[in-house]
């Protein structure tokens, strides 16, 4: 069981992190779980208000460590004589710079006083970082500090409210807390997760290490050079992921089907236009809400394939698909509810019922359709020159069920997801106990 909390920074990049050790742990242990969290590498060392702890033998009791310190972890060389005598009031890193005499820092550059909530020489009130238009991501990087990211949340309404949807579990915790309470189960939280990043990142590192010997001891070890493969082929694609965020992100987001408004003896529908099924079909209970369920030809009942298979009850050969006020003649297929097409939405929310009418591609030749996307319509040819044009629908026409926010419940949404979290945070800390 942890003794005391540390923080541990990186003073070239400003990244901090907490972690709960126990204070028998030696500072050459501490430099390891500092290079996996804080992503360095090399020969470093561990200073401690200015001054490095020379022996990495000592144990963090040994060497004066005590509950809440901050550690910096650095590299040997950018380490100078300290000063006679600190500052009064606060951290001076420019004891940390190779440069004897580091100029101070520029506009807009690092300035790890601010970071580490020291710059008013009150480390209890440390200072924040706000701009109009902030977001989530970018206060938590330029406030570090739990007690000024706290701050900031409990000041900007919509920060918090960014919180609350990307992490609703943590949002739920602190609402209502006092600041002094909220900042501790931020820090908790904070730990929690350092913990599970700096033993993965260890492991990782490890890992490399041993393959690392095992490739230079015998290069034509194959588990060790399937392993590099590998990783190269890792690195591979994240950097073609870094490139299409760059440079096309809209690839990532999720892409809304193609639905019109439409009715059928006129019930109002949502057809979906679908040009990769070869023909037109309509779900049983769609053709009962419309009246003409009476009027399926069963001649023509079958199984249809693709995909999956269908149970078809057979065809309406002349259906009245009204757009706009123009009706348009189609030949339907009727198909069992239970094997109609997904819709194109959540799939674990979707079910087959949900797809009621799918204008497939014999009535969009038929009828010399269009699908223009540029202008987000559907055209149909009246006349070599006269089109009728159909909007497609928007998201917040659509149910969920067809990938839409129609109807969208964002409380009950967040509430299934603190449950779920919830869970996996437990399910998490039995495996961590085991």
């Amino acid at each position: 069981m942890s003794d005391i909390t540390i923080t541990l920074c990186n003073p070239q990049t400003g990244q901090s992190e907490s972690i709960p050790v126990a204070n028998t742990m030696t500072i050459g242990e501490v430099v390891e779980f500092g290079k996996a969290l804080l992503g360095m590498d090399g020969n470093l060392i561990i200073a401690k208000d200015g001054k490095p702890l020379a022996s990495t033998t000592q144990s963090l009791a040994q060497a004066g460590v005590a509950n809440g310190d901050l550690l910096v972890v650095m590299p040997p060389a950018a380490r100078r004589p300290a000063p006679a005598q600190a500052p009064a009031g606060g951290l001076d890193f420019s004891n940390l710079l190779e440069s004897t005499s580091a100029p101070a820092p520029a506009a807009g550059g690092l300035n790890f006083s601010n970071l580490l909530g020291a710059s008013s020489g009150n480390a209890d009130n440390p200072s924040t970082v706000f701009y109009a238009g902030m977001n989530l991501q970018d206060a938590m990087d330029a406030n570090p500090h739990p007690k000024a990211i706290v701050k900031l949340l409990q000041e900007q309404v919509n920060l918090f409210k960014e919180l609350n949807f990307r992490n609703p579990v943590l949002a739920q915790k602190i609402k209502g807390l006092s600041y002094d309470e909220a900042v501790q189960v931020w820090r908790e939280y904070v730990v929690k997760g350092s913990i599970k990043t700096s033993f993965a990142i260890s492991q990782s590192l490890n890992k490399e290490k041993d393959f690392t010997k095992r490739l230079r001891e015998n290069p034509n070890d194959t588990e060790a050079k399937e392993y590099f493969d590998k990783k190269k082929k890792e690195r591979e694609v994240d950097e073609q992921y870094r490139q299409v965020m760059q440079e096309y992100p809209e690839s990532m987001g999720r892409v809304l089907m193609l639905y019109i408004d439409a009715k059928i003896n006129e019930h109002p529908i949502q057809a979906f236009v679908d040009s990769g099924a070869q023909s037109t079909i309509m779900s049983k209970k769609m053709a009962r809400n419309c009246g003409i369920l009476d009027l399926v030809d069963t001649r023509f009942a079958g199984v249809a394939m693709g995909v999956g298979t269908g149970k078809i009850l057979g065809r309406i050969h002349m259906v009245q698909l009204q757009i706009g006020h123009i009706h348009f003649p189609c030949s339907v297929t009727v198909m069992d509810d239970a094997t109609m097409p997904m819709a194109g939405g959540d799939k674990d929310k979707a079910k087959p019922q949900d797809m009621d009418f799918l204008l497939g591609l014999d009535m969009l030749k038929r009828h010399t359709c269009s699908i223009d996307l540029t202008q987000g319509k559907l055209k149909f040819r009246l006349s070599p020159t006269e089109y009728l044009e159909t909007p497609f629908l928007h998201e917040k026409d659509l149910d969920q069920s067809k990938g839409g926010t129609k109807g969208f419940d964002a409380t009950k949404s967040n509430e299934e997801l603190l449950k779920a979290q919830q869970k996996h945070d437990k399910d998490d800390s039995n495996k961590m106990e085991e």
